[in-house]
């Protein structure tokens, strides 16, 4: 018996991944002869079947998080055989766009669920901070909230969405999605502190602070009465700037430096 990190009580701890084990699966390539995922850290890069994981939560507070969140999520992230969410936002029309960038009323698209995309992001980045995890190198650097960290956690269990704070969501930009996922990392926005992570196909940023511009505090993809969603071209971008940087230090395994099956 510990505590559970999420509702507190005393309770028997299962395994809680720090991303969904959905979302390493997708991340496999099956034509290889190791189809595991490649998993780059500060210090080193290497294909794995090891996952991020811990004992955190109690079985109750899995479901709540699969059930108002993960499940509805990882259905509809970008997967071999279609990307539901990006073939939403293809079939209606942007509220604005320019030649890098669109956004779209997600109360205007009755297959999207906002409220599923906006939870998980948040449950994802409340474990970023709450819980130190380890991966193949050690401890990893993990992301701290600050007093965002309880807000967050009240929301996750029933709460009001915490003030001072905006979830943006993305959606890859172009059809075929990169099959590639990152934890939560800092960002930059000027005024406020800035965090982003990805999985296939979508991006999540979390902006919290007194001095968050008010622009981005009117796009709030649950705070705004149209529930923002965004297609940008910043995602592809960001995630080059992710890896660019791991890839900076990251010491390349022996057997990651073979030629991979053609």
């Amino acid at each position: 018996m510990a505590a559970c990190k999420l509702c507190k009580r005393d309770r028997e701890l299962g395994e809680s991944h720090f991303l969904s084990a959905a979302v390493y699966a997708q991340l496999r390539d099956e034509s290889q002869q190791n189809p595991n995922p490649v998993l780059m850290t500060s210090k080193l890069s290497l294909t794995t079947s090891k996952q991020i994981a811990d004992r955190l939560l109690c079985s109750e507070c899995e479901e709540r998080f699969s059930r108002l969140g993960e499940a509805w999520v990882l259905a509809n992230m970008a997967r071999p055989e279609r990307f539901a969410i990006q073939e939403a936002l293809a079939a209606a029309q942007p509220i604005g766009a320019s030649e890098n960038f669109a956004y779209y009323s997600s109360k205007a698209i009755p297959s999207l669920n906002m409220d599923a995309l906006v939870y998980f992001a948040l449950s994802v980045f409340w474990r970023a901070s709450a819980h130190r995890w380890r991966n193949v190198s050690g401890f990893m650097e993990g992301i701290e909230l600050g007093p965002f960290e309880d807000r967050i956690r009240e929301f996750l269990l029933g709460g009001n969405f915490p003030s001072d704070t905006v979830v943006l969501v993305s959606v890859w930009p172009t059809r075929n999605a990169l099959p590639a996922a990152y934890t939560p990392r800092r960002g930059s926005c000027p005024g406020c502190h800035a965090f982003n992570f990805l999985i296939p196909g979508l991006e999540f940023r979390l902006l919290c602070g007194r001095q968050i511009p008010e622009e981005l505090r009117a796009v709030c993809s649950y705070g705004s009465a149209d529930k923002f969603i965004f297609s940008s071209a910043s995602i592809v971008s960001d995630t080059i700037d992710a890896f660019v940087k791991l890839a900076a230090t990251s010491r390349v395994s022996k057997a990651l430096q073979q030629p991979m099956k053609q």
